[in-house]
């Protein structure tokens, strides 16, 4: 069982179905998996290898999913690319990737000579606008061509044949058939280096997390999610594949910049579930009628993406209190989902992330390696098949979080007497800043760039709408000076929007180790924001 069988088992379970909405959009499942077949089709016709990398650039759309599929049902890597990263960082990404091929949506060529320069190893690019790229080798053809076919595929048999491969009553997370431990996708994230590190996840990485998440948000064909989160971001991606394999439906809408409109669609689209990251739920419960909207038809919601402040927490719940509420723990490494905290748990357990996924085991291991006690912090040790099988050529890193199938994933927490997990704090110097990881040490290097900066610590702080914020603490060069508008108008011309310091406090001196490594924690405890 693998990835394109997810689409091919939603096909079997509802054929004539409406799998996707998107605006006027509307596509059955039967039709989903037609697309997919004409797609995958074409891309086998050329001249790329079997295992080669083939990178998405689209953003949510129909056709995302069906490239998605498409490329992984044709024996391909998916690399889905993370579109608000500055065009250098997509081009590194391609090439750390060494992808053959790339699927390009007409707004993000405009800097395509940067992406893809001279020493790219992209030599098949699909998009829905005209590009000439003849100069640098590669060919070039519209996304229309591409998914024109003079046979319509049978699909017939793709549906027939499921019930030997992913049986419709006993898929389960303990009962996947043949489901390979195989590379099936790339998601790259920040790492700790600054640079991007691409999380190598096979088919049982995802199916089994897959299907996990379904049997405790306890989905059917009956329910229908808007997805707001980009399917590049792992949680989104999760949403795609969940709400398809149980023959649910996706709704798509990508205007949260205009949250009132996203109630409209939900209250219009009659969805069962929303899902997101604390910034959205704080955006919607301050600047729209999200609290006295009601939404009948909705069953559950879902947050992840960072910790939400159990104030906001209490307000989700005060506003919805016969609605089922998950707050979750993961990452991308877990492909992407670690705990859930029941809902029927949550009223007396705010703050808590809650307990293992089906098939899932955690263990909180000290400094030493050794498993703590009950009520002692350790950090979390995750073993299933949802762990990833590595990072991409990155044997260091990967050596760092990964030990004899354990992933350690850098965040400590502590468990109570009701086997209940809290996370206490980060190990690592990652922040999660609206759901989006951010390298400090990125941030600082950037900083570091402008002349009259002689050191720069980056340190999150809290943030009732973003869960964590970026603060920059800075010191100048003698004689020299700077201001707050221009750190953060030289971060927004060098790194994407998340990155930039929401806070900047100017200091004469950093507090340091005897070591001279800078105090963190003391400039955390003492921070003004």
């Amino acid at each position: 069982m693998r990835l394109f069988d997810l689409l091919r088992r939603g096909a079997a379970n509802s054929p004539d179905k409406i799998a996707v909405t998107h605006g006027d959009i509307q596509i059955s499942y039967s039709e989903l998996l037609s697309q997919a077949l004409t797609l995958l089709q074409h891309l086998k016709n050329l001249s790329i290898d079997s295992g080669d990398r083939v990178a998405i650039m689209l953003e949510n759309s129909v056709d995302y999913i069906i490239a998605y599929f498409a490329v992984t049902g044709a024996g391909y890597i998916v690399v889905p690319l993370d579109t608000s990263l500055k065009p250098e960082k997509c081009g590194y990404i391609l090439k750390d990737c060494e992808a053959k091929a790339l699927i390009i949506q007409k707004k993000y060529t405009r800097h395509i000579n940067i992406i893809l320069d001279n020493d790219s190893t992209v030599k098949h690019v699909i998009s829905d606008r005209k590009l000439d790229l003849s100069e640098q080798g590669i060919t070039c053809e519209l996304w229309d061509d591409a998914m024109m076919s003079d046979v319509k595929p049978d699909i017939s048999s793709h549906l027939t044949e499921i019930e030997k491969i992913a049986p419709m009553k006993t898929l389960r997370h303990d009962n996947l058939g043949d489901c390979p431990h195989e590379l099936a996708a790339i998601f790259y994230t920040s790492g700790s280096t600054g640079s991007p590190k691409g999380v190598m996840l096979s088919h049982r990485n995802l199916v089994s997390n897959t299907v996990a998440t379904i049997e405790y948000l306890k989905l059917t064909s009956d329910d229908s999610i808007i997805t707001i989160l980009p399917f590049y971001y792992i949680y989104g991606n999760s949403l795609l594949l969940t709400h398809l394999v149980s023959g649910g439906r996706v709704v798509i809408d990508n205007r949260f910049a205009f949250p009132q409109v996203i109630l409209e669609t939900m209250a219009r689209e009659k969805v069962t579930g929303f899902s997101g990251v604390p910034s959205n739920f704080m955006i919607l419960l301050t600047n729209t009628n999200f609290i006295s909207a009601g939404f009948p038809k909705l069953r559950y919601l879902t947050q992840a993406g960072g910790g939400m402040a159990p104030e906001i927490i209490s307000r989700v719940m005060g506003a919805f209190p016969s609605k089922e509420i998950y707050i979750m723990y993961g990452q991308t490494e877990a492909s992407p989902r670690i705990t859930y905290l029941p809902s029927d748990m949550l009223k007396k357990n705010i703050g808590s992330i809650g307990i293992p996924v089906p098939g899932v085991t955690i263990k909180l291991m000290s400094e030493e390696g050794n498993e703590v006690p009950e009520g002692e912090v350790g950090e979390i040790a995750v073993l299933g098949d949802c762990v990833m099988m590595g990072y991409w050529n990155q044997p260091d890193e990967q050596e760092q979080v990964l030990k004899d199938g354990w992933l350690y994933t850098g965040d400590l927490a502590k468990r109570d007497a009701n086997g209940l997990l809290f996370i206490v704090s980060r190990k690592k110097e990652i922040m999660k800043v609206g759901g989006n990881r951010v390298s400090a040490k990125e941030v600082e290097e950037k900083i570091l760039e402008l002349d009259e900066i002689q050191e720069v610590a980056v340190i999150s702080v809290p943030d009732d709408i973003l869960g964590e914020a970026i603060k920059a603490v800075i010191v100048c060069k003698n004689g020299q000076d700077s201001d707050v508008k221009k750190i953060q108008n030289y971060c927004k011309a060098g790194l994407a929007m998340h990155k930039v310091p929401k806070f900047v406090e100017f200091i004469d001196e950093l507090p340091k180790y005897q070591s001279g490594k800078v105090n963190k924690q003391e400039l955390s405890r003492g921070s003004k924001t």
